[in-house]
Formats: C-alpha cells, sequence, structure tokens
C-alpha cells in the first residue's frame, strides 16, 4: 500500500507502537451497558409504573446518554473516518459504517423524543425504541469493532489516534465532559482509566473528582431502586 499523508502522517509501519485506543472501547462499552439497563428500566416500567423522581432522572440521564451515542457518532463521521480514510485508502471499505449513522441517527431521535417525553406520559412506550436503537448500536459496535479496529490497529499511526482523540476532547463542553469522565471511568478497568486520565491530563483528574458524586446521584436516580 502506498502512503497516504494527511497532516504530515503516514500509514504506521511494521514495528511502530500501535494506536492506544482505550478511548474508543471504553466508549463502546459504555454505550451498549447503558442502552441495555435503560431498555430493561423502561420494559419493567410496564409493571410497576416509574416514580415522578424516577421519569426526571431518567430524562435527564437519557439526555446525556444520547449526547454522547451523538457525539461519538459525529466524531467518527467527522474526525476519525477522514484520517483512516486518507491514510489507509482502499484497504478500509468505511461506507458500511457511515450508512449506519446514518439510519442510527434517525432511531437515535425517536429513542431521545420518547425518554423526553417519560416527565409528561408515565405511560409513554419508551422501552420499544430504545431497545431498535440498543439493538442497532449492538450490531453497529461488533461490526466496527471485528472489522475497523483491527485495520485501525494495523495502518493508524499511534500520534494520530491521539491527534483525533484531542481534537474530539477539546470540541466537547464542559457540562459534557462532568458526565463524560465519569461515565466513562465506571465501566473502564484500572489500566484502562489510567490510560484514559493519561491521555486527557489534569483537568480530566479535576473532572472525575469533582463531577463523580453528582453523576453517581443522577444515575442512582435513573437506575437505583424506588
Amino acid at each position: 500500500m502506498s502512503s497516504a499523508p494527511l497532516h504530515g502522517l503516514a500509514a504506521r509501519q511494521p514495528g511502530d507502537p500501535e494506536p492506544d485506543l482505550t478511548s474508543l472501547l471504553v466508549t463502546h462499552r459504555a454505550i451498549r451497558r447503558d442502552l441495555a439497563r435503560l431498555t430493561a428500566t423502561l420494559a419493567w416500567s410496564g409493571a410497576v409504573p416509574l416514580t415522578s423522581a424516577r421519569r426526571r432522572a431518567l430524562r435527564r440521564y437519557g439526555a446525556a446518554l444520547f449526547g454522547e451515542i451523538t457525539s461519538h457518532l459525529d466524531d467518527e463521521d467527522g474526525i476519525l473516518w477522514p484520517v483512516i480514510a486518507a491514510i489507509a485508502g482502499q484497504c478500509v471499505d468505511l461506507a458500511p459504517l457511515t450508512d449506519d449513522h446514518q439510519a442510527i441517527a434517525a432511531t437515535l431521535g425517536r429513542a431521545a423524543r420518547a425518554v423526553a417525553a417519560l416527565t409528561d406520559s408515565p405511560s409513554a412506550p419508551a422501552a420499544e425504541p430504545v431497545q431498535e436503537l440498543r439493538d442497532a448500536l449492538d450490531q453497529h459496535i461488533a461490526d466496527e469493532e471485528a472489522e475497523i479496529v483491527p485495520a485501525m490497529q494495523r495502518y493508524l499511526p499511534a500520534c494520530a489516534y491521539r491527534s483525533c482523540d484531542r481534537q474530539s476532547w477539546r470540541m466537547t463542553s464542559l457540562a459534557r465532559r462532568r458526565f463524560r469522565a465519569p461515565w466513562l471511568a465506571q465501566v473502564a478497568a484500572p489500566r484502562e482509566l489510567a490510560a484514559l486520565v493519561n491521555a486527557a491530563g489534569w483537568p480530566a483528574r479535576m473532572l472525575l473528582v469533582g463531577s463523580g458524586r453528582g453523576y453517581a446521584w443522577l444515575e442512582r436516580g435513573a437506575f437505583g431502586p424506588g
């Protein structure tokens, strides 16, 4: 394969360090975990009606979760995929995943509207659109990790992925960072968490300390007993 430079970058050469894809894989794990438990909570509510406090917490948590999913898809389309395409060229076919993103965006919109309506309509049929979103993203993430992640490890220089990661973080609002930091920390293994914090630097350490309690309170309100 001929090298395809982008901002001075070329394809990873044998012996060069692989990109650290911890942030991508932990984000996938957090998305799948939360969509599964959100689906279960909403399905359970058909037998046991949700309290008004639980509905409020679910709406807030759902809005933050759907925001993270939207951001993740946008970052792939706008930041990561163009870099992979430029560096790997015809060795990677991103078209199916890009098409998936368009279909998922419509499903995401339906799920977000259904969860947002929980505070106004306790019996709103929110479980079905959230389950549809869960199923779509489960398959999409499985395909991405089976097909694209190995290609990223083969072709993407470590510095190229770090640059994409940092660009995504810079574009994230402070409010979103306050959710994202503890959200990812909760599903990360200790070594993964250390890698995430080291990559983001001292601001991430401060966010974990400052926002962990608020995230835990919101999570208990959405998914805890009551």
